[in-house]
């Protein structure tokens, strides 16, 4: 795969609640670039839009929102109020992927610092860095989640309280995400 995105850092998880949001807020509150950091959660499961997100692009297949709200507790909120500079909520199934990456590269600068939450994204690119994150005696993974765990650059386990991987670790450094000695 030769879609690299080093500017991307990529969260997938092996089901749900297993601690991908938490994770991304405690990252977002340790960056030095989170004013210029833009966050997407991609889910693809669809749910009724709230009146308080801006709908930014509708489709048949797929459905772009930004939120503007710090207040709240659905994730999108989450991501906002820890500190990144825009937040969007798309909900799509795996096959509108392609099309919604495209309508990202059209609005995001390259340069600019993305925390994405998806496991489909996966597939279609090779991000700067690509965590996995799992719940502690979990015995409800997701079937593709067992690929994905093959292709992680991190692994972090959750065991409802505390990850065994600090996020301080993390950086966004000339561009790309690392994880730093």
């Amino acid at each position: 795969m030769d879609n690299i995105r080093k500017n991307i850092l990529l969260i997938a998880g092996t089901g749900r609640n297993v601690g991908k949001t938490l994770f991304a807020c405690q990252l977002i509150n340790n960056l030095e670039c989170k004013g210029h950091l833009i966050c997407i959660k991609i889910s693809p499961h669809f749910h009724k839009i709230s009146d308080k997100l801006e709908l930014v692009r509708k489709t048949a297949d797929f459905v772009i929102t930004k939120e503007y709200s710090k207040e709240g507790n659905k994730d999108s909120n989450r991501l906002f109020k820890a500190g990144s500079k825009e937040v969007y909520y798309v909900q799509g199934k795996d096959d509108t992927l392609p099309d919604i990456l495209s309508y990202f590269d059209e609005i995001i600068p390259s340069e600019n610092p993305i925390i994405c939450e998806s496991g489909g994204l996966r597939d279609l690119i090779t991000p700067g860095l690509f965590l996995m994150i799992d719940k502690k005696d979990n015995n409800h993974i997701k079937p593709r989640a067992i690929k994905y765990k093959q292709l992680a650059d991190k692994k972090i386990e959750f065991d409802g309280d505390k990850f065994d991987f600090d996020s301080k670790k993390i950086a966004f450094i000339e561009n790309s995400w690392i994880i730093k000695n």
